[in-house]
């Protein structure tokens, strides 16, 4: 794809281009060679299509899981405080 292409691209899908901008790494592989742009479109799109993507779902979990950590602490110090009481 030349730079051109990939401009129209990213004005025709604007989801697409928030996506490239959530890694930095995507950004730069664009600009330094825009045909990957082309891959990475294909990529977006069996993504969006419902393919799973084991990198998000995997980081999801773990901020899930940190989540339900800290609040299950804070949980046993309230049990403990009221078993004080």
């Amino acid at each position: 794809m030349k730079r051109k292409e990939v401009k129209r691209l990213l004005k025709e899908h604007p989801e697409f281009e928030s996506w490239l901008r959530e890694d930095d790494t995507r950004v730069k592989s664009v600009r330094s060679n825009p045909s990957t742009a082309e891959d990475l479109f294909k990529k977006w799109n069996d993504r969006k299509k419902g393919r799973l993507d084991f990198d998000s779902i995997s980081q999801k979990t773990k901020r899930a899981s940190e989540m339900l950590n800290g609040v299950q602490s804070i949980m046993d110090r309230v049990a403990e405080y009221t078993k004080k009481m």
